[in-house]
């Protein structure tokens, strides 16, 4: 197993956004949350990186345990960190540094990877991401497409075993939107497991192997690629309808 979550309970003051959240995922799954908004989507991909730590329960990411009832150390979260990369909706580039000093600051910095390797890393994942000529650029002079390829780039640079999307589409057009599916596509042949936050049932259905479906908080379906044709639940089939 990849992913393990066992009741994962989330609380923002009296609200509770997850409940009793459950699920597995096997290295090398894409695995899509799919759900309305406001259904803990985002909430339960940040628990995942710890980016919020959830009420209660437990899991498992990448070989690293968490029990939610303990006070979970900085030490614990850098571990995590270390293999699970995040790409986030507003890509979140750093302005003032070319394309590919975004790329090899954290494998510099973090993984105390030599400048030269980490130049020549970066040259790589670039030029699989259709992205070479732009290693010199600022990510201000790029599209919205070609800046959620950095961000994708630059959450390589340090070789996750996890990798999570929040939104990877959205705002993105067609024809991009196609390139990001290829691109994930790719990295699901590589073994790397991927969970990706969307409310796009096209998009999901093009790069799922397995879904979970939130309402509310809750898990009302999770099931392989094949929930989208026979979906199990009439929650499920009602949203896939809309």
């Amino acid at each position: 197993m990849s992913i393990q979550a066992s009741k994962i309970n989330k609380h923002y003051g009296n609200t509770q956004v997850l409940h009793d959240v459950s699920f597995s995922c096997d290295a090398g799954d894409t695995l899509v949350l799919l759900g309305p908004s406001g259904a803990g989507k985002s909430s339960l991909l940040r628990v995942l990186n710890l980016l919020e730590t959830a009420t209660n329960g437990e899991m498992t990411v990448a070989n690293c345990a968490f029990n939610f009832t303990n006070t979970i150390d900085e030490q614990a979260s850098s571990a995590l960190r270390k293999k699970v990369g995040m790409v986030f909706q507003q890509y979140n580039l750093w302005p003032h540094m070319t394309v590919m000093q975004n790329l090899i600051e954290a494998p510099i910095k973090v993984a105390k990877l030599a400048k030269e390797d980490a130049k020549h890393q970066a040259l790589e994942i670039l030029t699989m991401l259709q992205l070479a000529d732009k290693a010199d650029t600022w990510p201000l002079q790029l599209s919205g497409g070609q800046q959620q390829r950095v961000a994708i780039a630059r959450a390589l640079m340090m070789k996750p075993d996890v990798l999570l999307f929040d939104e990877p589409t959205a705002a993105l057009d067609p024809e991009i939107t196609n390139q990001v599916v290829n691109i994930i596509k790719t990295l699901s042949q590589t073994g790397i497991t991927q969970v990706i936050v969307t409310h796009e049932v096209d998009f999901a259905k093009k790069v799922a192997s397995h879904v979970l479906y939130l309402e509310q908080g809750k898990i009302i379906e999770h099931g392989t690629s094949q929930a989208f044709s026979a979906p199990e639940t009439q929650k499920f089939a009602e949203y896939l309808a809309h």
